[in-house]
């Protein structure tokens, strides 16, 4: 099969290798759609991992191999797969903290080599326990570039169910990129105004259609502008974009006693200047929400899959596998009319 195989900092290279054959509990998806998210960008740009792997997490498909014992599926059945599944007996499964599980982090779906995720081939293979709670079906009538979405939408749901949203408050989102509109749009399903602010104006349209409040330009005058529209800032920000100034924007906009949530700083390194002094005397609480939650499995799915948010809106280009190099290099440099990139390694 033909896979995009990561082969050093910035090498992505699309090469045969052996189509993986399930084990015992284990199922083999053919791939339709396969989203490429902004983490696996920085782990191919700044060589995160030991090369070869083939990177790929948001992605959908059809079964089309079974192990001895698998029961929940049958040979084209249409999945979703998430790659990560906490074991559910430890100190932080026990305290929700699933993303700090040390099984949650092992990768649990692979098309070769060390498992990374395998959503840039044609195949990948599901091991035991993502069979068993991480392969989601998919609904007739739902594309699987639809379904592809179920993940990210996840991680975002989980954000905002951490910021502990309320029906009524105001709410910022500051960067609207694929992330940053679907928390827009799920702070809208959380009964809150969101406002949003971002530098291209595409994307402030794009808001304006999917249900915030107002959009404005990301600039040093969003926290007056938020202080004006709400009467005394943003109960919550989610900051959906990485440095230092969508990070003051998002501390400058939240009312005394609000609530800030970074989001989009995935790997080391990624650092923004903090003014801890304006945090501490205005009482303002700073949070941070990373990757997924089986507790939000089931809703994220029917959020995308009733259509409840709008996901296909947000695909802005599509790439055959052959072209993966040219599809990441574009969503890794972001600009007017792209937002999310999607691979279709399947027809």
């Amino acid at each position: 099969m033909k896979a995009a195989v990561y082969r050093g900092p910035g090498r992505l290279v699309v090469e045969e290798v052996p189509r993986p054959e399930p084990g015992p509990g284990e199922m083999v998806v053919h791939i339709e759609a396969s989203g490429i998210c902004g983490t696996d960008i920085k782990k191919i740009q700044k060589g995160l991992g030991t090369p070869p792997r083939i990177f790929g997490h948001e992605m959908a498909g059809t079964v089309s191999a079974l192990g001895a014992g698998v029961t929940r599926f049958r040979e084209g059945d249409r999945v979703a797969l998430h790659h990560h599944i906490p074991c559910r007996r430890c100190f932080y499964c026990a305290e929700g903290a699933y993303a700090q599980c040390e099984h949650y982090k092992r990768n649990g779906t692979t098309a070769g080599f060390e498992p990374a995720g395998g959503g840039y081939a044609e195949y990948v293979k599901a091991l035991d326990w993502i069979v068993e709670e991480g392969a989601i079906p998919v609904p007739d009538g739902v594309l699987a570039e639809e379904a592809a979405f179920v993940e990210p939408v996840n991680t975002c749901v989980k954000a905002v169910k951490r910021a502990g949203l309320r029906p009524g408050q105001s709410t910022l989102v500051v960067g609207q990129g694929a992330i940053g509109l679907l928390l827009t749009q799920l702070c809208r399903w959380s009964g809150t105004e969101p406002i949003v602010t971002d530098p291209l104006p595409d994307r402030r349209e794009m808001a304006l259609r999917l249900g915030a409040a107002a959009a404005l330009p990301a600039g040093d005058g969003v926290p007056a502008e938020v202080r004006r529209l709400t009467g005394r800032g943003a109960d919550v920000a989610f900051v959906a974009a990485l440095g230092t100034a969508p990070l003051r924007q998002a501390i400058d906009a939240v009312r005394p006693a609000g609530r800030i949530v970074v989001f989009a700083a995935t790997s080391p390194g990624e650092i923004a200047e903090v003014d801890f002094g304006a945090l501490c005397a205005a009482e303002k609480e700073l949070w941070t929400s990373y990757s997924a939650s089986v507790d939000v499995q089931d809703l994220a799915a029917r959020l995308v899959f009733g259509r409840e948010v709008h996901v296909r809106e947000l695909i802005s280009h599509r790439f055959p596998l052959e072209e993966a190099a040219q599809a990441v290099d574009l969503a890794a440099r972001p600009g007017p009319g792209v937002l999310k990139v999607m691979l279709r390694p399947g027809p």
